[in-house]
């Protein structure tokens, strides 16, 4: 747990995040995670903060997500957050991944996290579809419809069934 300290801290980061000063946000929650190293919550708001500062690379974004699912795994926000950035990112494996454990942490809502993974893994490989040659449309789409079926608990003879019976 954070000390009062850390606590403080966190607030001012937030306040600084929230109202776009995300250098001096990311600066605040640096000297923080200096001194506490093991607090998840700043090493995810470093790495929202981090998206809207170009000089900072995509692994630099990336490792503090990382360090953040790492530091509290069983936080879906982080996870699914992280799924986003890395579909932003067209790293589709990783985003895939971090949707599915966030799908896992949060059985309630993973139908959401589910349908968000059908949807960002579709437009994520459609628009980095350069990057990776071997992958055909077919593929993209089987892909997602795969997660969609998943997302409302729906069976591939199922859907078959249901798309039959479509006029």
């Amino acid at each position: 747990m954070a000390t009062e300290e850390a606590r403080k801290t966190l607030e001012k980061a937030n306040v600084q995040l929230a109202s776009g000063e995300l250098q001096k946000s990311y600066n605040t929650l640096k000297k923080l995670v200096k001194d506490e190293p093991d607090i998840a919550e700043a090493h995810f708001l470093m790495a929202e903060a981090a998206v809207g500062i170009p000089k900072l690379t995509v692994q630099d974004i990336a490792s503090h997500y990382q360090k953040a699912c790492d530091l509290a795994p069983e936080n879906a926000l982080y996870q699914a957050s992280f799924g986003n950035f890395c579909f932003e990112m067209g790293i589709l494996k990783k985003g895939e991944e971090c949707f599915i454990k966030a799908a896992e942490i949060d059985e309630e809502n993973s139908a959401l996290y589910l349908s968000d993974l059908a949807t960002s893994y579709f437009f994520s490989a459609k628009n980095f579809k350069n990057m990776y040659p071997t992958m055909k449309d077919d593929d993209i789409m089987q892909k997602s419809l795969k997660y969609i079926l998943m997302a409302f608990s729906i069976d591939k003879e199922k859907a078959k069934n249901l798309i039959d019976g479509i006029d």
